[in-house]
């Protein structure tokens, strides 16, 4: 098995590319004599890596924070409303055949919707009209149950409830998933990877191996640290998104 499978090919083709622009930047710099204008300054320039290095991580470490803590929070409101709809569909079922059926076949036709149109649409943070409705025959669906006796009146109210609850959790996680990490924290994060990028190659290393392996070193975590921050701030596509089993479950579990 691959170890690195869960990088798209095309990342780590990038990563090489970028790898070799750097490469040749540094040892045209090497050799033609540029870099012998830093040697005098090389601690300076040192201090000024540790100085944006640490910078970046900060800045880094609050940009995943923030990303993860919006992914996981998707990934909960998808939990809780496909959780709603499967409660639905089991309190619903003392109901009659001809007022249950309908609150199956709605519940069913959205989540299906869900699979197949709405996580692509929240991908390109596109509208969702056609779910909403489709979300909104489900509390019709409720709504039109008529209890004939003081149990079935329980199971109604217990049934509006619910419907209720994934309502909620629907609102959420459509809200959640329009949000991305802010442009500019994206672009300062983005910079401060770049200045460490060119430090590193304008130092005057005593070893050419040895600054060509710093050079690899920082541009490949650089590039795979951008990967994760990029690939995460989209939780519906990409190597790490979230998965719409629980509403196909509703599709093939439930009856």
């Amino acid at each position: 098995m691959d170890t690195f499978e869960f990088i798209p090919s095309a990342v780590r083709f990038r990563s090489l590319k970028i790898f070799a622009v750097a490469a040749a930047l540094y040892l045209g710099l090497r050799f033609s004599g540029a870099q012998k204008f830093f040697v005098d300054d090389a601690g300076g320039i040192g201090a000024l890596i540790h100085i944006i290095g640490t910078l970046y991580s900060v800045l880094y470490a609050f940009a995943t924070y923030v990303i993860w803590g919006q992914f996981t929070a998707v990934e909960n409101e998808i939990l809780k409303e496909s959780g709603s709809l499967k409660n639905l569909l089991v309190f619903s079922r003392p109901l009659a055949e001809k007022e249950r059926d309908p609150i199956v076949r709605a519940v069913k036709t959205y989540a299906r919707s869900v699979v197949e149109t709405e996580w692509g649409a929240l991908s390109r943070k596109e509208e969702t009209e056609k779910t909403d409705r489709m979300f909104l025959q489900i509390v019709t669906s409720v709504t039109e149950v008529k209890p004939a006796d003081d149990t079935q009146r329980a199971i109604f109210e217990r049934l509006l409830e619910i419907a209720n609850q994934a309502s909620a959790h629907r609102d959420e996680r459509l809200a959640l998933s329009v949000k991305r990490m802010p442009r500019t924290l994206f672009v300062f994060v983005s910079v401060t990877a770049i200045m460490i990028l060119l430090l590193v190659l304008c130092f005057p290393f005593h070893s050419v191996l040895l600054g060509l392996a710093s050079v690899a070193i920082t541009s490949t975590l650089l590039l795979f640290a951008h990967f994760v921050l990029t690939d995460l701030d989209n939780p519906f596509e990409g190597t790490w998104n979230v998965g719409n089993e629980p509403f196909g479950e509703l599709i093939t579990r439930f009856s």
